[in-house]
């Protein structure tokens, strides 16, 4: 009896499964059915909601915009960083001057002073063609006073007697040709005394008054065959030259000057009272 019991038990249980596998599709239809009937309920909702949905505001202006944006807030000042101190690098690797710097000063050194040298030596130097000066004729020396009583004075205070009486006439030529005469009783000696007093006459002349056809100098000598003296010549021209005709001892006394007189008192102006005292 338990043997029928257990296969009525299962004969049931294979029932049951029969009919689950047959309403297994009906229920998957019916899903079917209310996911969609779901979905068309959504979509209609959305077509709704767009239909009572307002129309977009209007765009605005980028002016508009702008004013209307708030101003954005300052951006934060970045804070300056601190200078970092430089750290001096050791003596060695300075290397301050470096030998080229050394190289470069000494050898602009040495151009300043070859520079300072040769020009030194031209500013000094004298060749031998300047040293002697040129040789002036008589002709050129006589041509003004001044220059024809003291060439006379040098050259008679030289023993160059013959090259004086280029430049005398008159009284002056008559002791120059005297002088002459008394040094050619003894050339040698004069001779002697001439190279002796070549370079030691000196002498210093002043014009003092020219006139149409004479003139007055003063001739100073230092040395020579007159010694120290002092002489005013008296120059007369004989063409284009000057020759000096007669001198005097020493510079003529200038006339003095006469007293300024007084200013004549203005024409109308009272005399000035005396004083309480005279």
């Amino acid at each position: 009896m338990a043997d029928d019991q257990d296969r009525k038990n299962a004969e049931d249980e294979a029932d049951e499964a029969d009919e689950e596998r047959e309403d297994a599709p009906a229920a998957r239809d019916e899903a079917d059915d209310e996911a969609d009937d779901e979905a068309d309920d959504e979509a209609d909702d959305e077509t709704e909601d767009e239909e009572e949905e307002p129309p977009p505001p209007p765009k605005k202006s980028a002016a508009k915009r702008a004013a209307a944006t708030p101003p954005a807030p300052e951006a934060k000042r970045k804070r300056r960083a601190e200078p970092v101190k430089a750290t001096l690098p050791p003596e060695k690797e300075i290397a301050a001057p470096s030998r080229q710097t050394l190289i470069m000063l000494g050898a602009m050194a040495g151009a300043t002073l070859l520079m300072w040298g040769s020009a030194r030596f031209a500013c000094n130097a004298h060749p031998a063609q300047t040293r002697k000066p040129r040789e002036v004729s008589t002709a050129e020396l006589s041509r003004d006073p001044k220059g024809a009583a003291l060439e006379l004075q040098q050259r008679w205070s030289s023993y160059d007697f013959k090259g004086a009486l280029e430049l005398a006439k008159g009284p002056i030529a008559e002791e120059l040709q005297k002088a002459q005469a008394d040094c050619e009783k003894d050339s040698a000696g004069c001779e002697s005394k001439k190279k002796a007093l070549a370079d030691q006459a000196l002498a210093t002349a002043a014009l003092l008054s020219r006139g149409p056809g004479s003139a007055k100098v003063r001739v100073a000598s230092r040395g020579g065959a007159g010694g120290n003296q002092t002489v005013v010549y008296t120059l007369e021209q004989e063409g284009a030259q000057w020759k000096v005709s007669g001198r005097g001892s020493e510079d003529p006394t200038p006339p003095p000057a006469p007293a300024p007189t007084p200013a004549p008192a203005p024409s109308g102006s009272a005399a000035p009272a005396p004083s309480a005292g005279h």
